[in-house]
């Protein structure tokens, strides 16, 4: 090879060799239907063609005198031609990060395809000088500045975008790596202005792209390790694309059920390995890729092209799903369902991603259907409409401290007067939806993750009120509080309680903690060592909801409750339908229940008590404490003190 020749291409047959090596990583990995990912996918083609092009004009320039002048010019041409498309491509894509895949307006794109007409009449018209010497080879000229205007306008509105966006902590580390990549980018264009006899700027476009590809491009960052199919992350980006274009799509999620059962085989990664069957079942008969939305559910789109076949596609899925599923050792039924929503219907292209995640992962809690298809009907969309707004009334409430807290008192059998009370909290709002049921909200704060703040505000309004009325001294041996799954499990707990007392001057003998029966059940380790830390510092404790489903005899024994509240659904079945079976079977359950657990040492409270009949019954069994609208319903602050001095 002639050495002058060599001496100049040898920094892009690196460039090329590193770029190849990309483009075959790139092209055989799976890709998730981004605009982002189509405009990377122009970037490598483009670069390719501007490394290809860069390998003539050095060859064109070398060789001057033998090829025809056409051929430089024209080698020329496609050099800028693609060197400009993979630059406009570096900014859309970087743009469209930070823009979260939201499309261009019709303005945003009249300004981008007014770009490549100027470079484009400059890449006919424009002329261009060439520099052939033993120091060098290099063009110059008008067509050669328009490439380094391109190179300049471009950097500078991809900077700019990233500063605009840099706040934003959800990107952070990507808007980072924009400005990592538009820094290498201009230091090489800068020496190449510069200097242009060092031919370096397809090292820059590699070395760029390759940054790009690792940070950005990361294909781990959007599979799932275990079955391979795209994660939770992958779903929630490109539904995030599917809200901004605003067509019709569908989500369909195949869940699991059961999962204890399917756990009981004798391999730890069974659930794995049907996951993998059916997402080989959807893309090979589909043709459209999977998501993992969560560890028992898989989830597939289909935009608006393929809704049509929808119903064909259910079909399909549904009679699959009705035969075994063959792994590797064994053949395996499943029990599942397929939850449908289709959008705009069921949900709004102006709602908000995670909103939609939301109603997607919990939308068998919607539907009414009955069977392997669910779909989303009138009144599930009116309770998501309603829980959206429940949301925002929670919000509001935590800043502008928008809640009540009500008292129910409670009657001590032995003493024969009311002696605790449970503190029941209510959200400020009689003019959105009413009243809202603490079942209700509750479950929604955990999982929207206010409910820390929501509990400690909870607390805040319940220990001011025992100090500001000293309630011990109106005969109030404790007030029950409520604590919240995440709560009794955090860390932080014994710290908070105890600086909470000492802030409000509270006994710690005067607060009792309830804690549900499911929760004390499953949380395990964490639980028993805040109980523990907290009865050392003189903290009481209840089982609450005892008897609603998850009963645990055992773990009963072994924690350290002082009481035991059973739920009124163990109670009312006793007054039904006086003297059938169920009845009968209903009292025999509840008189061995309250039998135990007074043998074991447990005091008792009976929640739901409505009449005077029921109350005796419960009497005459031995109960503790008596709880229920036959005492008094829920009383607000003032009502409280004022029946607390009415029973003294």
């Amino acid at each position: 090879m002639n050495s002058f020749l060599f001496n100049h291409i040898k920094f892009q047959i690196a460039s090329l060799t590193i770029l190849l090596i990309l483009e075959v990583i790139y092209f055989l990995r799976p890709k998730i239907k981004l605009l982002s990912n189509r405009i990377f996918t122009v970037l490598m083609v483009s670069s390719f063609g501007y490394l290809i092009f860069d390998f003539a004009t050095i060859f064109a320039l070398v060789y001057y005198d033998s090829v025809p002048l056409w051929f430089v010019r024209f080698t020329h041409q496609g050099f800028i031609l693609f060197l400009d498309v993979a630059l406009s491509s570096i900014y859309l894509y970087m743009d469209m990060l930070n823009r979260d895949q939201r499309r261009y307006t019709v303005p945003e794109l009249s300004l981008i395809i007014a770009s490549y007409i100027v470079v484009l009449a400059s890449i006919l018209f424009a002329p261009m000088d060439y520099y052939i010497g033993e120091d060098g080879i290099y063009s110059y000229g008008v067509m050669a500045n328009c490439v380094y205007a391109v190179l300049i306008i471009y950097s500078v509105m991809t900077v700019l975008q990233t500063l605009r966006h840099i706040k934003n902590k959800v990107h952070r580390k990507q808007k980072i790596c924009v400005l990592m990549t538009m820094a290498l980018w201009i230091g090489f264009g800068g020496v190449q202005i510069i200097e242009p006899r060092i031919l370096i700027s397809s090292v820059g476009i590699s070395a760029i792209i390759l940054l790009m590809f690792l940070s950005l491009e990361n294909p781990s960052e959007y599979l799932d390790s275990e079955t391979r199919a795209f994660n939770y992350y992958a779903l929630k980006t490109v539904l995030q694309e599917c809200l901004s274009r605003k067509k019709r799509y569908a989500i369909v999620c195949m869940e699991l059920d059961e999962a204890s059962i399917i756990e009981n085989y004798a391999r730890n990664n069974v659930i794995s390995d049907v996951l993998i069957e059916i997402k080989s079942f959807v893309e090979r008969n589909f043709k459209t890729p999977c998501y993992r939305m969560n560890r028992m559910t898989l989830v597939f789109l289909l935009d608006n092209k393929k809704l049509t076949k929808l119903d064909l596609y259910l079909d399909i899925l549904s009679e699959r799903f009705s035969q075994n599923w063959e792994l590797k050792d064994r053949s395996v039924r499943l029990n599942a369902h397929a939850d449908v929503l289709c959008c705009p219907e069921d949900f709004p292209f102006d709602g908000n991603v995670q909103e939609l995640l939301d109603f997607a992962e919990d939308s068998e809690t919607y539907s009414q259907s009955v069977g392997f298809i669910k779909r989303i009907d009138e009144k599930a969309r009116e309770k998501r409409i309603r829980r959206r707004k429940i949301i925002h009334i929670m919000s509001e409430a935590i800043k502008e401290d928008g809640i009540e807290m009500y008292f129910q008192p409670i009657y001590c059998l032995s003493e024969k007067r009311f002696t605790n009370a449970e503190a029941l909290v209510r959200l400020k709002d009689n003019q959105t939806i009413g009243y809202i049921s603490p079942e209700e909200f509750i479950p929604l704060a955990e999982k929207k993750g206010m409910i820390m703040p929501l509990s400690n505000l909870i607390f805040n309004h319940v220990f001011n009120f025992m100090a500001e009325n000293n309630l011990r001294r109106k005969g109030v041996n404790h007030i029950e509080v409520n604590l919240s799954g995440l709560q009794s499990v955090d860390a932080n707990l014994p710290k908070l309680m105890k600086s909470l007392l000492m802030k409000h001057n509270i006994a710690p003998d005067t607060v009792n903690l309830e804690i549900t029966e499911s929760i004390a059940v499953t949380s395990g380790y964490m639980l028993k060592k805040n109980m523990d830390e907290l009865r050392k510092f003189g903290f009481s404790f209840s089982m609450d909801d005892f008897g609603t489903g998850y009963s645990n005899l055992s773990r009963i024994a072994k924690a350290d409750f002082e009481m035991i509240k059973i739920d009124k659904s163990l109670l009312w079945p006793c007054f039904k339908e006086d003297g059938t079976d169920g009845t009968r079977n209903a009292k025999i359950l509840l008189e061995s229940m309250i039998s135990m657990l007074l043998k074991i040492g447990r005091q008792i409270v009976v929640e739901g008590i409505e009449t005077k009949e029921q109350f005796e019954y419960l009497e005459s069994l031995g109960i503790t404490y008596a709880q229920g609208f036959y005492f008094s319903k829920p009383l607000c602050e003032k009502d409280f003190i004022k029946f607390l001095e009415d029973h003294s």
